[in-house]
């Protein structure tokens, strides 16, 4: 193959890099946080490894397709669809963080990427939502929401997990510091009941087609999955500070709430995947949406394991201990899916259409 070829199809994945890839970053952040806290170091290290190449080749990217295509990035950033997928760059930055905290114990870099996935999160949050809530004309509910929208959620409880754990680690004032991470996850909670609240009405009174049930609607359970973690993170601050104490029976209640909505959602999301792919026959295919569905399920893991903990009930370790292989399997399915399908546009070039 030519070398021309090679960097003409670079240049078209480039171009056509989704805003959500960095979910990619998230699910195997998550995944690897799962197997740490099961007491599997080896695959917590490997995915953690895979996650720093994933992590270093993303940001990259974004800054070229950004130099070299601004209009196209520009038009996606603003757009109902696809600019909520761009906080997914703040909850691969934070867990990223969270997997340097816990695993590694190096706190100064996951400082460092707090306030970047921060930073970002600070930008993004109001710059998406203002395009979406000043775009005109407005398109129809049914294709104007996804499950991308919760990445707001998402995106606001990876500072708190990642903020709780390194503050006291760092030297940050505890009772500023837990005062603001306490409002992020009332904040977060909020932004879910926003978001879920369209989407349920969307599912129950508008037409659904087996190619809009994709897969960034198991962001449904992954929203509140990653807010019962920051629940269960701050319950096991409890006593570092008075202001955290003030609002722990409040903590307590919301995150069981969560968790019991993640519970919920699951199986209902595994049965609308098989009315899409079974029994209406929609073919499988990989897009970068796919990681939306690995990040629930290793954050349905990592989130029962922790709250297990929080709780001292170990009983629900039981549930970690099981789910953690339907995680696992998604992961490696996706990831073998992401590099044949991208290995091959790289090769032979674009698919036609």
């Amino acid at each position: 193959m030519k070398i021309s070829n090679l960097g003409k199809n670079f240049d078209f994945l480039n171009e056509n890099l989704a805003s959500a890839n960095f979910a990619m970053v998230m699910s195997t952040g998550i995944v690897s946080i799962a197997l740490h806290l099961l007491g599997c170091s080896w695959g917590a290290w490997l995915l953690f490894a895979i996650n720093i190449i994933m992590f270093l080749f993303l940001w990259p990217m974004y800054i070229i397709k950004l130099i070299r295509y601004p209009r196209r990035m520009f038009s996606d950033f603003a757009h109902h669809l696809s600019g909520p997928g761009f906080l997914t760059i703040v909850a691969g930055t934070n867990i990223l963080g969270s997997q340097f905290a816990a695993l590694a114990g190096n706190f100064t870099l996951a400082k460092w990427l707090f306030w970047l996935g921060t930073g970002c999160w600070i930008f993004m949050i109001w710059g998406i939502f203002y395009y979406v809530f000043t775009k005109n004309p407005k398109p129809p509910l049914a294709n104007g929401i996804n499950g991308a929208w919760l990445v707001a959620t998402v995106s606001t409880q990876s500072i708190v997990i990642l903020g709780a754990t390194i503050a006291k680690k760092v030297g940050w004032d505890l009772e500023w510091s837990f005062y603001i991470l306490c409002a992020l996850f009332l904040l977060g909670l909020m932004l879910y009941i926003f978001v879920i609240t369209t989407i349920f009405f969307r599912f129950c009174f508008a037409e659904t087609l087996p190619k809009e049930m994709d897969p960034t609607y198991w962001i449904n359970a992954g929203a509140v999955a990653i807010t019962t973690l920051a629940g269960a993170t701050l319950i096991l601050h409890n006593g570092e500070c008075a202001i955290l104490d003030h609002f722990m029976p409040y903590i307590k209640g919301t995150t069981l709430l969560a968790w019991a909505t993640a519970s919920w959602w699951i199986p209902m999301l595994f049965l609308l995947g098989f009315w899409r792919h079974i029994l209406k026959g929609y073919t499988f295919a990989y897009t970068a949406a796919f990681w939306g569905m690995v990040f629930p399920m290793g954050m349905y893991t990592a989130c029962t394991a922790t709250f297990s903990e929080a709780l001292a009930f170990p009983t629900l370790m039981k549930v970690s201990d099981w789910f953690v292989w339907v995680a696992i399997v998604a992961w490696t399915a996706t990831f073998i899916g992401m590099i044949w399908s991208r290995g091959k546009i790289l090769l032979e070039g674009a698919p036609k259409a």
